[in-house]
C-alpha cells in the first residue's frame, strides 16, 4: 500500500533557516528538500556552517528528502571540471547531512549549436556526473524544466532510456504545464524512472497557481501513482505562488506570472499544502 510524504522547499516560506524549521512544524511537515539557507544558496555553505544545518535539522526533527542542487544548469558546452568540482563540493554536503538523493539538471542549448551536437553533449556531460556519483553512493534526479534538454517528456525519457535507469526522475507535472507543454503524458511516460515528485502547478497560459487549481493533472498523477506504487511516495511542495529569496537564480522574473495574490508567503504555502492534502484526501 502507498502513503504520501510530505517534504518542502521551505526556502519559499523564508530565507531565514530558523523560521523554515519552525514553519515546517507548524505545517506538518517532516522533511527538507534543501536549497536556500539564511539567503543563499547551500553550496555556498562553509563546513561549519553545514555542520550548523545539521545540528539545527536534528534539533528540529526535520530529516532531508533530497538536496536540491544546480547541477546541470549551465550551458551544456560550460566549464565541466569546475561543474564537477562544485558537485564534489555538494557531496560533501550530502554525506555530512545525510542526504544522498541530488535533484539535477539537464543542460542548457548553446544558441550556436547543432541539436545533435547539444544532445551528445548532454549525455556526456550526465555520464560524467553519474559516475561521480555513483562512487560516492548518491542517486541523481533529473528535474524535468524550462529549456534545459529534458523539458518535455519525450526528451527527458530519451535520456533517461539512454541511461538505463542509472539516473532516475523527480517529476514536476507543473513544470510541464508551466513550459505550456502536455502534463498528462508524464507520468504514464517517465513512471519506470521516478524517484519522487515535486508539487506545483500552472494555468493554461502558463501562469502559476495553486496545486490541483491549473492544468497539470496532479491529482490524476496522484491517483495513478496510489494506484502503481507501494511504500512512500515523497512530494516535495514547491509552489512558487510568490517571489522570494534565490528565485532569480532559479529562473529569470519575467517567466514567473502569479494569478492569485497572498498576504505572506507562509500564508502561499500554508494554501498551497491545503491544497494538496485535499488531492491526497480524495485519493483516499
Amino acid at each position: 500500500m502507498s502513503r504520501f510524504v510530505y517534504s518542502a522547499f521551505a526556502d519559499e516560506i523564508s530565507a531565514n533557516f530558523d523560521t523554515q524549521i519552525e514553519s515546517l512544524h507548524r505545517l506538518g511537515i517532516g522533511m527538507l528538500e534543501l536549497r536556500g539557507v539564511d539567503g543563499k544558496s547551500f553550496v555556498e555553505l562553509t563546513g561549519k556552517e553545514v555542520l550548523r544545518v545539521a545540528e539545527k535539522l536534528e534539533n528540529g526533527g526535520i530529516a532531508l528528502s533530497a538536496l536540491g542542487t544546480p547541477l546541470g544548469k549551465i550551458s551544456a558546452d560550460g566549464d565541466m571540471n569546475a561543474h564537477l568540482s562544485l558537485m564534489d563540493k555538494i557531496m560533501d554536503t550530502g554525506d555530512a547531512l545525510g542526504a544522498k538523493h541530488l535533484r539535477v539538471f539537464s543542460f542548457y542549448k548553446p544558441q550556436e549549436m547543432s541539436y545533435d551536437d547539444f544532445r551528445a553533449r548532454v549525455f556526456d556531460n550526465t555520464e560524467r556526473m553519474l559516475e561521480r556519483a555513483e562512487k560516492r553512493g548518491f542517486t541523481l534526479c533529473h528535474e524535468n524544466e524550462k529549456d534545459i534538454f529534458g523539458y518535455n517528456a519525450p526528451r527527458e525519457l530519451e535520456l533517461l532510456e539512454h541511461f538505463g535507469g542509472r539516473l532516475k526522475a523527480v517529476l514536476d507535472p507543473g513544470n510541464f504545464a508551466f513550459c505550456l507543454e502536455d502534463a498528462s503524458i508524464g507520468y504514464p511516460m517517465l513512471k519506470d524512472y521516478i524517484e519522487y515528485f515535486h508539487i506545483k502547478d500552472a494555468d493554461a497560459e502558463g501562469a502559476i497557481v495553486p496545486p490541483g487549481k491549473g492544468v497539470a493533472r496532479l491529482e490524476d498523477t496522484l491517483r495513478a501513482v496510489s494506484k502503481d506504487r507501494t511504500g512512500d511516495i515523497i512530494l516535495t511542495i514547491e509552489p512558487h505562488l510568490m517571489d522570494f529569496t534565490g528565485l532569480s537564480s532559479l529562473s529569470k522574473l519575467d517567466d514567473i506570472r502569479h494569478v492569485y495574490t497572498f498576504e505572506t508567503p507562509y500564508d502561499a504555502f500554508e494554501y498551497a499544502f491545503k491544497c494538496v492534502k485535499e488531492m491526497v484526501d480524495r485519493i483516499g
